[in-house]
């Protein structure tokens, strides 16, 4: 309002006015302290809430290094498995020309064959011992 029209305003016609805006005053007021209660739980739900993320946070961090130590005791195994492999493959039999299985003859030591026929003679091996 104008100052021209507040000043031909009666006394009565202002205190009137200030008795509304007294009355918004005290409404906001209440409104404000409603909303800082509204807001204050709301915090609180936010830290219960962010604590046991933090809690599953911690427990997901432990899952995922218990994964990593079980994924590299599997590799671990693997090439353990794979050395394995390797050493078995130089293990097998020899296999012929024709692709068929040629078991390979040990040689015997000389002691061995002294307990076979009582006589001490020694064995060598021939190219054609160890491939039948």
């Amino acid at each position: 309002m104008a100052e021209k029209e507040l000043r031909r305003l009666k006394r009565r016609e202002l205190l009137q006015m200030l008795l509304v805006q007294c009355e918004e005053t005290e409404r906001l007021s209440q409104e404000t302290e409603e909303i800082k209660e509204r807001m204050e739980a709301v915090m609180q739900s936010y830290e219960r809430l962010k604590k046991k993320l933090d809690i599953k946070d911690e427990r997901l961090n432990q899952k995922d290094k218990q994964i990593a130590d079980l994924k590299r005791k599997i590799e671990e195994m693997k090439s353990a498995e794979e050395a394995e492999q390797a050493a078995a493959v130089r293990r097998r039999p020899w296999i012929s020309r024709n692709w068929q299985v040629v078991p390979i003859q040990r040689r015997r030591t000389d002691a061995e064959q002294i307990r076979e026929d009582g006589k001490e003679t020694r064995i060598t091996a021939a190219a054609g011992d160890l491939y039948g």
